[in-house]
This record gives structure tokens, sequence and C-alpha cells, in this order.
């Protein structure tokens, strides 16, 4: 095989990398310090806040089927501007406008969180996939560590601002308006469609000058060699749904998928409750996403080499000690150690449950099976933030919800132990009504 030089598909990782980066991870995990400041000037109470942060982790799962539609229809250049724009205007009425907490509901709820949705993962992911296939894993992964490497940048940064400012939240907000445009304008320049449109080939590999060889075949027998399961074959979304992989994934997904947005929603103001400064929470925050990022770094190092499912296991338990430890974080070691074993463990999970259904169910059915799994697991994360807000405001702890979060962990960490790929052979005779021993 020849290798094309110039390969753009690794320019279009950065263009997406920093997409994640300002469009998806300010919003979501700058929000964490900004709706502290915001919730204490405006004398909110926790489940208030709780409400704002679940209403967007809503909005950043529950409409993806939609998006993938848009990319499918229009494309992911469009699809990503768009939602970079959404995300604009809506900073700008935070900055200006809304001063009740409906209206945050509705602006950093609905708006700013459809606008990430629209103009972040799913996209990105998507885009990524179709142009890497050998080296899928490693590029999937790595576009993920925009997102985390963002949110440690972020609740720092947007601490500093606001602090600069007399406590203003708004000043954090002005921020982000103009960082998402930046992304904007970005998407619109530099976002490619398929290798095919530049004249390349997936992972900038030529196909084998073999008579029905193709770039795919050797990429799937090395693959298999290194001991991960990539499929060579394209699923419907029908056929995934037939298969026990994509459910067992999805029981999976419930612990971090609720324990991590429960934390960025309340995780700063229970430090706080523990007698941390707010410097110090957000500090601790942003040791969590940094963290985060270091768990992605990690993952992309063994994608392509250890069964993702394993790797997830593992992190699965640490992510259950680390809720456990969070819950009453004392003292320097304290305030770090669980943000560590979160974070750390997060960044696994979360990039083990972006690549799986890539190696399970190829391009065409990648976008329809994450965008179902981003659309339960965000619903679940929704819940998690609500649930945690009023338990606290009935019992002033967050113990039975922390505690909750670990068990969910531990039972994802048994059903990913026994999980098996997905087989196109069975869904199909599953989805023609043909029992296997028919065939």
């Amino acid at each position: 095989m020849a290798r094309q030089s110039g390969f753009y598909g690794w320019k279009l990782l950065a263009v997406f990398w920093t997409i994640l980066f300002a469009n998806f991870a300010f919003p979501l995990y700058g929000a964490s310090v900004v709706n502290t400041y915001m919730a204490e000037a405006l004398h909110w109470d926790r489940t208030q806040l709780g409400t704002a942060a679940a209403i967007y982790q809503l909005m950043i799962g529950v409409p993806a089927p939609l998006v993938a539609v848009l990319i499918s229809k229009r494309g992911v250049r469009f699809t990503a501007t768009i939602g970079c724009w959404v995300v604009v205007a809506g900073a700008l009425l935070m900055s200006s406008v809304v001063h009740t907490s409906l209206q945050v509901d509705l602006v950093y709820g609905l708006m700013i969180g459809l606008g990430a949705m629209t103009g972040g993962v799913l996209v990105s992911q998507t885009g990524i996939n179709r142009w890497f296939a050998r080296y899928k894993g490693l590029a999937i992964t790595l576009v993920h560590t925009g997102g985390t490497f963002g949110g440690f940048v972020a609740a720092r940064a947007l601490d500093k601002v606001i602090r600069a400012s007399n406590g203003n939240w708004r000043a954090g907000w002005w921020m982000m308006a103009g960082l998402s445009t930046i992304c904007a304008v970005v998407s619109m320049l530099f976002v490619r469609e398929r290798p095919s449109d530049v004249g390349q080939f997936p992972d900038g590999i030529a196909p084998a000058e073999v008579t029905g060889s193709s770039a795919a075949e050797p990429a799937q027998a090395n693959a298999r060699a290194e001991g991960v399961y990539k499929t060579s074959e394209d699923w419907t979304f029908g056929a995934a749904l037939r298969t026990p992989a994509i459910w067992m994934i999805l029981v999976s997904l419930l612990g971090f998928s609720a324990g991590y947005p429960l934390y960025l929603a309340h995780g700063n103001a229970h430090l706080r409750d523990l007698g941390y400064t707010p410097a110090q929470a957000a500090s601790s925050i942003s040791i969590m996403l940094l963290s985060a990022l270091f768990g992605t770094l990690l993952f992309a190092t063994i994608a392509d080499r250890i069964e993702p499912r394993l790797t997830w296991a593992a992190a699965s338990i640490v992510f259950a000690v680390g809720m456990v430890l969070a819950l009453n974080a004392s003292g320097s070691a304290g305030l770090y150690l669980y943000a560590v074993l979160l974070g750390g463990s997060f960044g696994v999970c979360f990039s083990a449950m972006m690549v799986l259904p890539a190696n399970y169910y190829g391009v065409s059915g990648y976008p329809p099976v994450i965008s179902f799994m981003m659309m339960i697991g965000t619903t679940v994360g929704s819940l998690g933030a609500i649930v945690a807000g009023m338990v606290f405001d009935r019992v002033h702890t967050y113990t039975p919800v922390f505690y909750g979060v670990a068990g969910l962990s531990v039972m994802s960490s048994l059903v990913l132990l026994v999980m098996r790929p997905a087989q196109k052979r069975a869904a199909a005779l599953a989805e023609a009504g043909v029992e296997p021993e028919e065939a």
C-alpha cells in the first residue's frame, strides 16, 4: 500500500479538537464554576442549580438522533458551524439578558445545550470516523482530548475571569461567546466531509493494488491480530438493536453517565460545604478535568491494542472508588485524590464508550448507535443532577446519591466483563426473522 503525503485527516482532527475545546468543553465544564457564582448572586437553592444543569445534560444527548439526521442530510461542516453559532447567541444572552431561573433554564439549558450538542462530540466523532480505519481508536480518542483539556482550562480560566470582574459571573459568558465565534469561523473554513472530497483515502493509505482487496481489509486483519475486534462491515441501526452488545453497553454507561454530570453540577458547591474556599474548589474540579485528559490519553495509547471493554471495566471500579472518596474529601490529599481517580477513570470510560460502537457497528452504523447511547447517557446524567439537588435539600447530604452512583459503576464493570462483540450474522438473521439453525 502507498501512504499519501499530507493526509488531511490529521489536520481535520486538530480542527475538531479546537471545536471540542472551546464550543463544547467551556459551556459544559466551565458552567460548573460560572453557575455556582450565579446561584449565589441570584440566591438559588441546590434544586434550582441542579435543574439548570440537568436540562443542559438532556440537550447534549436527547437531540442526538436528530443531529445525526442533520449530519446525514446537510453534512458535518454545516452541522458543526450551526452548533457553534447557537452557542454564541446563547452566551450573549446569558451575558446580558438573563436574570431569572426560568431564563437560565431556557437559555443555558435548552439553547446552549443544543448548540454544544450540535457543534460538539457527535459531529466531531462522526467526522473523524469517516477519515480513519486502521487508526480509528487512536483518532477518536485524541479528538476527545480537546473536550477534556478544555474542561481543565475552562474551570480555572473562568474562575479567574469572574474574580477579576469582582465576582461578575456574566464575564464568563462573554469569554465563551468569543471562543465559540472562533470555532464557527474555523468550522466554516477548514472542515471537510470525507477523504474522497480531497482525493484521499482513510488513514491516508491508498487501496492495495491487489484484486478484491482494500485498505480496510489489512487494517481489519491487523486489529484482530492485536486483540481488538473491529468489524469490517457496516450495520443498520435496526440490526444493531438486535444484538445483546448494544444493550450491555447502555447498562455499562449508567454509572459514569450519572456520576460525572452530577459532580460537575454539585461538586463545586459540595466542596465549599466541606469548608474549602471557592478557589480551592475550582482548583479541585480543574484537577479532576485534567485527570480526565490523562485518562483519555492513556486510553488512546491502548485503544487499538487492548479490547476497550476491558479497560472500561477496570476504569468503572476506579470511578466507584472516586465517588466514595469525594463524599468526605478532607485535607489537601482528600481534595485532589478523589479528583485524580474520578477524572482519570471518566476519561477512560467515556473514550471507551465512544470507540466501542465504531469497532462493533462500522462507519454507517456509528452515528445512529452513538447518538442513541448519548441520548440515554445524558438523560441519566440530567436525572442524576436533579435527584442530587433534591436529596440534598431534603436530607442535607449527598451520601445516598454518591453511594448509588458507586454501586452502578461496580455493576457496569461486571456487565462489561461478560459482554462479547456484536455479530453481524446473528443480527441479520434476527432482523429477517430467521432462526440461526435455519440458515
